[in-house]
């Protein structure tokens, strides 16, 4: 039979599908931080169940709450989070739990299989999709009426309808096929579950590291090519993309030095080199924060006063049991004077955490929105392809820049390589996971990561200027 799941993983990618079907999919070990994600859903799913149990549950006169039912038509099967057998109307509810903020359209997909599977042995009223309202402001304890909204999503599903039958058709009969067809591979080799299978032979510079490459990268494997420098040169890629092409094809670096001379003219000394650590929970763990919102527990601050000056280095970690913003703020805006330029990567994630930040501690408002009108983000100078190189491997991100351009300045010796491990090594620090002897080591492994992080931006930014 086809399940949910089952379901689920075609529309990911047939290929996937066929080979869970024949025992091909590879075994792979679930990070720390993938592991903490499934907790957290199944956090998430037991709060979902006392919301149904005692707030809607309790709206019906007379009624049975089935939790976690599964049915089968010997064709299809599917596991439901949850029906209400309302016996005055003798009709069930269904209720769909995500740990989300909102309706996403593979909800709508995972309901409406759901849905075409029970309509024909039940008789279904209402189809609700149960997820984490966005507008939820945490207190001393949780407000399980506030966490959760229920939205009523029937249309959707209706409307999801023919789509849905034809897939789980086409599925069903992908699974019972003997061999796979070539159009079944995903386009995410750095993800796929059988790469065997997807990606047989993968080249060392394949095609889907080019930027934003998409459907052209089906179009290129239906062409026999997998690799980069097997790209026609007239090929369809867009300019951005035809300078990753370049820079394989002629092993060389592609660089517009005038593009980054100009972008960095903008800069003004003092010059800010600024990073945070944060820790995203959907259950919030102080007052005054919404689900999902990043709690920053750490920062790292270099300071250049002046061109020739060396550059002085402030940092500010948190690891007491209450919210660090109280503490953290009032040490950032000590060090980090009213002018400047604020360089940082990723200009976006340290803006909207200074916006949270502001709305946060309202006294430090003007403050930390004026550090958002200065802010300058060094990735774009890799991210818009004024600096392509081919060991970036199509990547903008700090740990594909970094390496190849300052080779001295790896992460491979410290203790805490990346931001996973820094966030969720904070959060076991909150729930008691150490010995105050061993917080002194980790907070000590804490801060040299976030320092690397933020020294390597300064890094980036001195070699830049040597162009």
């Amino acid at each position: 039979m086809l399940t949910k799941t089952d379901f689920l993983l075609y529309l990911d990618a047939p290929m996937h599908l066929w080979a869970k079907a024949h025992e091909a999919l590879e075994a792979r070990t679930l990070t720390p931080y993938q592991q903490h994600l499934i907790q957290q859903g199944q956090q998430v799913e037991t709060l979902a169940r006392q919301y149904l149990e005692k707030i809607v549950f309790s709206e019906y006169a007379r009624a049975q709450f089935l939790w976690q039912p599964t049915y089968n038509d010997g064709r299809y099967e599917a596991r439901v989070d949850a029906l209400i057998f309302d016996q005055e109307a003798d009709a069930y509810d269904l209720y769909e739990i995500k740990s989300s903020t909102s309706v996403h359209t593979d909800h709508e997909l995972d309901v409406t299989f759901q849905v075409l599977l029970l309509e024909d042995r039940l008789n279904l009223r209402h189809i609700h999709l149960l997820h984490i309202d966005k507008t939820y402001n945490h207190r001393e304890a949780l407000d399980l009426k506030g966490f959760f909204t229920v939205e009523e999503i029937s249309e959707q599903v209706d409307q999801r309808r023919e789509a849905v039958t034809k897939w789980r058709q086409e599925a069903a009969l992908v699974m019972q096929m003997e061999e796979p067809a070539p159009g079944f591979a995903c386009t995410k080799p750095r993800s796929c579950p059988c790469l065997a299978l997807c990606h047989p032979d993968l080249p060392d510079r394949p095609i889907y590291e080019i930027p934003y490459i998409g459907k052209k990268a089906v179009t290129l494997r239906e062409q026999g090519i997998t690799a980069i420098q097997d790209i026609p040169e007239d090929f369809n890629l867009s300019e951005k993309q035809q300078k990753h092409l370049q820079a394989v094809k002629t092993q060389q670096p592609v660089i517009d030095h005038e593009a980054i001379h100009q972008s960095l003219e903008r800069l003004h000394f003092p010059l800010y080199f600024l990073d945070y650590e944060t820790f995203n929970p959907a259950v919030p763990l102080y007052p005054g924060y919404h689900p999902y919102q990043h709690i920053v527990f750490q920062y790292s601050l270099f300071v250049l006063a002046t061109p020739n000056s060396d550059p002085q280095h402030y940092d500010f970690l948190f690891t007491e049991n209450s919210d660090p913003a109280t503490r953290l703020v009032p040490h950032l805006v000590d060090h980090l004077g009213p002018t400047g330029s604020v360089l940082v990567w990723n200009q976006s994630f340290e803006a909207q955490r200074n916006k949270e930040l502001a709305d946060h501690l309202p006294e430090y408002a003007e403050r930390l929105l004026g550090i958002n009108d200065r802010l300058y983000d060094l990735m774009l100078v890799f991210k818009e392809g004024h600096y392509v190189h081919r060991d970036f491997h199509g990547s903008a991100s700090l740990k594909a820049v970094l390496p190849v351009l300052c080779p001295d300045l790896g992460y491979d010796k410290l203790e805490i390589s990346d931001g996973e491990q820094a966030m969720l090594t904070w959060y076991m620090i909150q729930q008691g996971n150490f010995t105050s002897d061993e917080i002194t080591g980790i907070e000590q492994a804490l801060r040299d990561y976030c320092r690397q992080d933020t020294f390597g931006v300064v890094a980036i930014w001195e070699y830049l200027c040597q162009l």
